[in-house]
């Protein structure tokens, strides 16, 4: 109560002897409804300032326009559904009294009861937004986001939904901005915040800080494994298989049964010479998933690759290869990447006739 005792303490020095009688009732009422929230005291101030807003010398006075914005924010608030009826609605009421207070001493003097007038404004404004929302009236809800955001700067929850809507509308752009703001705030932000501002920046090319977006996320929600991951992604793409390394033994710390992560570590290490290594983690992506096509063409390409330029141990290399490449091959007939494989390897050990029924199956891929 100590905010609305200033509040009409303040009010009340507008008054002055000279003051009209129906703006002092407003006054009188308003501050009444302030210090005991009664509405029909509102009404009785609303009923007051209109009574003593009727000549054009009437709506230049501050005073009269500075106890409208008062009268007609609060009612854009406190009636929310429009209970009363209105000439025009009283957000428009408030906006129009509150664009007449221009003189910069009187509004110094009056800081408090603008800041009123703009957190009504700006309570009435989010009403409006969050009725959109639920109308699937999504430009509508923005717009009216963005004026709550202008009259109560800096409301994350705001801010938040602002992002949300304009990734929704297609305004990549102020959706960037919007997310940038919101991660700034690492007590408030979440991982789908840092996930979302990534993708919205691969949608403008700007890969370097999309990936930038998920290196900052992981350092504030280093458990996050959809973080991790799509970093992940971006490195294989990129090649960057010793940062792989690293990151993927990070991603199995969490997860280390997953298949797709384990699969990743053997491509890494093979990509980097590391074909022990490269091996152990194919057959660990068997070991979690028997009928995995990806873990045996895998394993059967590496044995593949370690027999051809073997000097020894060629037999159990061959005989490796020729297991895993053929059960990917069972595992997925129309692999022309395992028949082709198999056809080197038949090639390689001489095997005319299995070579010829493996090249038969590629010419039914050739053909059709």
């Amino acid at each position: 109560m100590k905010r609305a005792g200033l509040l009409i303490a303040a009010v009340f020095c507008l008054s002055g002897l000279s003051a009209q009688t129906f703006t002092k009732e407003a006054m009188n009422n308003f501050a009444l409804y302030t210090s005991k929230g009664e509405f029909s005291k509102l009404e009785s101030a609303r009923k007051n300032i209109d009574d003593g807003y009727k000549t054009k010398r009437d709506s230049f006075t501050y005073k009269n326009n500075l106890i409208r914005a008062l009268v007609y924010s609060s009612l854009a608030y406190a009636d929310s559904l429009r209970k009363l009826k209105y000439v025009k609605d009283p957000i428009q009421e408030a906006e129009f009294s509150l664009r007449r207070l221009k003189n910069p001493k009187l509004n110094d003097e009056h800081e408090p009861e603008l800041k009123y007038i703009d957190k009504q404004l700006a309570k009435a404004w989010l009403i409006r937004a969050n009725k959109a929302v639920s109308g699937f009236k999504y430009l509508q809800a923005f717009e009216a986001f963005k004026t709550v955001d202008s009259l109560d700067a800096g409301n994350f929850l705001v801010r938040y939904n602002l992002a949300v809507l304009a990734e929704k509308l297609g305004y990549t752009r102020q959706a960037i901005r919007y997310y940038e703001i919101i991660i700034s705030d690492k007590q408030r932000t979440q991982p789908d915040y840092y996930l979302a501002l990534s993708n919205l920046y691969d949608l403008t090319k700007n890969h370097n800080r999309s990936l930038e977006v998920l290196q900052e996320g992981r350092k504030v929600f280093p458990g996050n494994k959809d973080i991790l991951f799509k970093e992940i992604n971006i490195y294989a793409d990129n090649g960057s298989y010793e940062t792989l390394e690293k990151i993927v033994m990070d991603a199995l710390a969490l997860d280390p049964d997953n298949v797709n992560l384990n699969y990743l570590a053997g491509f890494a290490y093979e990509s980097m010479g590391k074909k022990t290594k490269a091996e152990e983690f194919y057959k660990k992506v068997i070991s979690e998933e028997q009928n995995s096509y990806q873990g045996h063409y895998s394993l059967g390409l590496l044995y593949l690759n370690l027999f051809l330029k073997a000097t020894e141990n060629k037999e159990s290399y061959l005989a490796l290869a020729k297991k895993h490449l053929t059960m990917a091959g069972d595992i997925n007939p129309n692999s022309v990447n395992a028949l082709k494989s198999l056809a080197v390897l038949y090639t390689n050990t001489g095997n005319m006739i299995e070579l010829q029924k493996v090249n038969n199956k590629l010419k039914q891929f050739i053909f059709n």
